[in-house]
């Protein structure tokens, strides 16, 4: 049975343990190696333990699970630019659950609730410019994208990222 629910300090370990397995996943040859091998779990709990500790007024981290367990997540913050929108900061699904709806699911709540707390349904994030399965996803649901920078990521390393709007999500 799949439900949605909105992240609690019980989940910190659960979601970064899935970020840091999403990350190894998709990012090896991107960012460091060194970092994905020995780093990436404990920078992820840090990350999300001050994410969920210490939140914004405008934030939001939805859990998907199946059969009670998670399966994937996303944290987004509402209305952060008049221009873009909410930004979705992080949408990660367990590599064996993609490709089943989950990830444009989760998209679909963060946009709901933008538009119910925000009056906003612009949505943008940034995705890394290697990550071509990624980024195939947010074309598929009706992502544009709008601007190419480099950034720094964690690890050391300054990346390509794309910026992908929507004007309205409506998948």
């Amino acid at each position: 049975m799949q439900n949605s629910r909105i992240a609690t300090s019980n989940d910190i370990e659960t979601i970064a343990n899935l970020h840091a397995e999403s990350w190894q996943n998709s990012y090896r040859g991107i960012l460091n190696d060194d970092y994905l091998d020995n780093q990436v779990l404990a920078d992820r709990i840090q990350v999300w333990t001050q994410k969920i500790n210490e939140p914004t007024d405008n934030q939001i981290i939805i859990l998907k699970e199946i059969d009670n367990a998670v399966v994937g997540f996303v944290c987004a913050y509402g209305s952060q630019t008049d221009k873009y929108g909410t930004l979705i900061d992080n949408l990660d699904v367990l590599p064996s659950f993609k490709r089943k709806g989950i990830g444009r699911d989760l998209m679909r709540e963060v946009s709901n609730w933008s538009i119910c707390h925000f009056n906003q349904p612009k949505l943008y994030l940034k995705v890394i410019e290697a990550n071509h399965s990624a980024r195939l996803f947010y074309k598929k649901v009706g992502g544009k994208q709008q601007a190419s920078f480099s950034e720094a990521k964690p690890g050391g390393n300054i990346i390509r990222v794309w910026r992908y709007i929507w004007e309205k999500f409506e998948f």
